[in-house]
């Protein structure tokens, strides 16, 4: 058994890591689909970066160093895969990890987006959108507990949506422009 890697004392390693996990996680289901396989490389990618947290120097950027772990760790599922059953043959996973490369940064992009736009939603519209679609409320329960009726939650959240979505697209685009 492998010793505990020690606790690493850089808070800036860990804003980074924290802040490129939908990115990583993206990553991983992009090459290996939705299904286990991606969630035990995400995580065999994150005590891999824990464990290597000494060898990241802060004035390099962290992204990239993040996805070749994860680009690792994937490949190392799929030769695992094969050697359980038939498989992708590894150059083509190779070629697939390498587009998941982008789609993960997209990915990661469009979150980034919605958490800017959520944050910039009122108190109220963002509690009821966060009780719906995160914790998983039943309309009825956030009408009662907000004193609206359900149809009027219906109608706010479909606005929301709207607003969320316009939001995201400017940002996006914003991000785009020189």
């Amino acid at each position: 058994m492998e010793p505990h890697a020690p606790y690493p004392q850089n808070d800036h390693f860990i804003r980074e890591l924290t802040n490129c996990q939908a990115i990583l996680c993206g990553y991983c289901k992009a090459a290996l689909g939705p299904s286990e396989d991606a969630k035990d490389a995400w995580q065999r990618t994150n005590v891999t970066l824990w464990r290597k947290a000494a060898e990241w120097r802060p004035e390099l950027d962290f992204l990239p160093w993040a996805l070749a772990v994860a680009r690792f760790e994937v490949l190392a599922t799929v030769r695992d895969k094969q050697r359980e059953r038939v498989a992708f043959d590894s150059d083509v996973v190779e070629l697939m990890a390498d587009e998941s490369v982008q789609a993960a940064i997209d990915s990661g992009s469009r979150h980034e987006a919605l958490d800017h736009c959520t944050g910039n939603l009122p108190d109220r519209q963002r509690r009821i959108l966060f009780g719906h679609y995160v914790a998983g409320f039943p309309l009825a329960e956030i009408a009662s507990a907000n004193a609206m009726t359900e149809g009027a939650v219906k109608v706010l959240l479909l606005r929301v949506r709207r607003s969320l979505a316009a939001c995201i697209e400017k940002y996006e685009q914003r991000e785009v422009l020189p």
